[in-house]
């Protein structure tokens, strides 16, 4: 509660001062620059950039022991319910962490070359879990997300601080680049983020970290983020590859061809090899063409059904699939084109490919080649545009099973949503709009750049093939959320969602208001109740928002997650909970090289027990994050 009284007093004296004469912007104005000196032909130029983080989670409450846990911990299917928080997945289990981090970057510019490397150094402290989950990403040689092994975490739920710390610090040549001073020719060595990529085809693994930010957001939001200072740098796309990487560009074409490793769990392995080729004409006519390669080996992986050894574990959350599998190789192809169709008519064409197989199947030779489609039309008028888009992703396209470097402690409960993939895997093509197995339409309006801002969308995805066993035995099919029926017995599964983000651009402030409610539904046979799944997942955040002059930023909101229905009995509700947050927050730039973020939540989480007769599931507290981020 301190730190909550501490936000207060912040957020109050950020709000008391005095208001410009002038009406206040209608987004953060940013910061001015220092003037660019002139470019020297030769010479070493140097240029850091870095964090300090700090992290502290309190909770409380009987949902900090969930009754999943011990075997959660052992490698289970059985995911708890709780301690998480439903809008990031991230466990907020309690800890203080804190982490430091600095990149230095060394520039070469010479007559003909042009050369470069990055030295990182970085310290991560206390709480294990705060710090991989509440801060920024961490540094690649520190980062269990990506496999490194100096800091010692695992999966755990502490009831009181101090019960899950460790720390470690690394020093590391992160990267070196060599190419040609116009950046025509530039081959790239060790950690990297890819320069072009179409998604439907490869997207580098997903953060698992909730990047610090001073608002909140529904994780299918349909707007532009939570407020930050201009100044303030952007999320990472993902975290890197560790390779090598050489893009070439000529005219309107670019050329990249990369090979990299991917996040895999200790004695394990997996790799990817890309090239994609792009023809960007600019004012939104761009064709492309892409292929990766992805393969794994080492020791078995404990996945879905299809591999050897599969099974299914009976219990209050449905059966739950497991298998043995290893030995992969996923290769995907991809081509995409975005033009002007007609007259204020744009239009998107993505069509993509995937081959599968596997060592240690439980029924070989049953693999086939999947696809993905997609339509995308959009008709701009003035400051609004409608669009319309057409999906139809297949069971089994972009099915290769990859874990991270570490079993993650995610919120992964069986109705947990959403959840159109693998919740402790990452999947290589994007699936934020639609996932495996799925094929429908979405519809969406927008009206940008005015006092009054709204986006809006209403989706309808079907489930293409039941989860029958027979269908999730074979090699390569993958449905990344309805659990196992019988074959007699299978049914198919649909899913609606409704979301809007409006913003309102009053002199006082910014008001924006995030609203998205996914619903899932699946009949069932009376012989088979585990079978049903019919339920509603809202999820809305209100955030008010204020620059003062050209150096602050406050936010204040608050966020409600509820999830009410059945999942694996009958027609009777047994999923029944929501998470409130409240949350204050403010960024400062300090200088044109230092800034400031300070961000405290109050949440609460109140439901029934994920299992009939047992445990309260309920607990409530504090999270704070400061961040003061450098750049020289």
């Amino acid at each position: 509660m301190r730190f909550l009284a501490l936000a207060a007093v912040l957020f109050a004296a950020v709000l008391a001062q005095p208001a410009s004469a002038d009406p206040a912007p209608a987004s953060p104005t940013p910061l001015p620059s220092p003037s660019p000196s002139p470019t020297p032909i030769h010479g070493m130029r140097y240029s850091g950039d870095g964090f300090v983080s700090f992290g502290d989670v309190a909770q409380a409450g009987p949902g900090l022991v969930p009754p999943e846990a011990p075997g959660f911990i052992a490698g289970a299917p059985l995911a708890p319910m709780t301690p998480y928080d439903t809008f990031s997945s991230a466990p907020l289990t309690p800890g203080v962490a804190g982490v430091a981090q600095f990149n230095l970057r060394a520039l070469y510019s010479g007559r003909g070359i042009k050369a470069s490397a990055t030295l990182g150094l970085g310290y991560a402290g206390g709480s294990m879990q705060a710090a991989m989950y509440w801060t920024e990403s961490l540094l690649p040689s520190l980062n269990p997300h990506l496999g490194a092994q100096a800091l010692p975490y695992q999966v755990a739920f502490p009831t009181h601080a101090g019960q899950d710390d460790g720390h470690a610090a690394r020093l590391s040549l992160l990267s070196g680049s060599i190419g040609a001073p116009d950046d025509s020719l530039v081959l790239r060595g060790g950690w990297f983020d890819l320069a072009q990529t179409d998604k439907f085809v490869f997207v580098q693994p997903a953060l698992t970290n909730a990047t610090p930010s001073i608002g909140l957001q529904t994780a299918e939001t349909l707007g532009n983020g939570p407020p930050a200072l201009d100044a303030w740098p952007a999320a990472l796309p993902g975290l890197p590859l560790n390779g090598l990487d050489l893009v070439a560009r000529r005219g309107i074409a670019s050329l990249e061809l990369s090979n990299a490793a991917l996040p895999a769990l200790p004695g394990t392995s997996a790799r990817v090899t890309i090239g994609s080729l792009v023809f960007d004409h600019g004012e939104g006519t761009r064709w492309s063409a892409e292929v990766a390669h992805v393969s794994t080996g080492g020791a078995l992986l404990s996945s879905t059904m299809f591999g050897a050894n599969a099974m299914t574990h009976p219990g209050p959350q449905g059966p739950l699939p497991t298998s043995d599998l290893g030995g992969q190789q996923q290769t995907l192809a991809g081509l995409r084109g975005a033009f002007h169709a007609a007259r204020s008519l744009d239009a998107i064409v993505e069509l993509g490919i995937a081959w599968y197989d596997a060592q240690n199947v439980l029924r070989p030779g049953t693999q086939s080649p999947g696809g993905f489609y997609h339509l995308g039309l959009t008709h701009p008028f003035g400051r609004a545009a409608v669009a319309a888009d057409l999906y139809r992703f297949g069971p089994r396209f972009a099915t290769v099973i990859l874990p991270y470097g570490v079993p993650e402690n995610v919120w992964s409960v069986a109705w947990s949503w959403p959840g159109q993939w693998l919740k402790s895997t990452y999947q290589v093509d994007d699936n934020t709009a639609i996932g495996a197995n799925r094929q429908g339409f979405r519809l969406r309006y927008s009206l940008d750049k005015g006092p009054i801002e709204i986006h809006a969308g209403y989706s309808h995805f079907d489930q293409i093939v039941r989860a029958s066993l027979g269908h999730l035995s074979q090699v390569g099919f993958v449905e990344g959320f309805f659990l196992p029926q019988f074959d007699d017995s299978a049914t198919a599964g649909v899913q609606h969602q409704y979301a809007l983000w409006t913003a309102w651009h009053p002199s006082f402030g910014d008001v924006t208001l995030d609203y998205v409610n996914d619903t899932m539904h699946r009949n069932f046979l009376p012989a088979h109740p585990e079978d049903a799944v019919s339920y509603q997942a809202p999820q809305v955040v209100l955030t008010y928002s204020r620059p003062f002059g050209k150096r602050a930023l406050g936010a204040v909101g608050y966020g409600r997650y509820a999830m009410r229905g059945s999942w694996a009995f009958g027609a009777l509700t047994n999923v029944d909970y929501h998470q409130n947050v409240a949350f204050v927050g403010a960024q400062f730039a300090e200088s044109p090289r230092s800034a400031l973020l300070v961000q405290v939540r109050q949440t609460t989480f109140t439901g029934l027990p994920s299992q009939p007769g047992g445990p309260s599931p309920n607990f409530s507290g504090s999270l704070l994050v400061v961040e003061q981020r450098y750049h020289i």
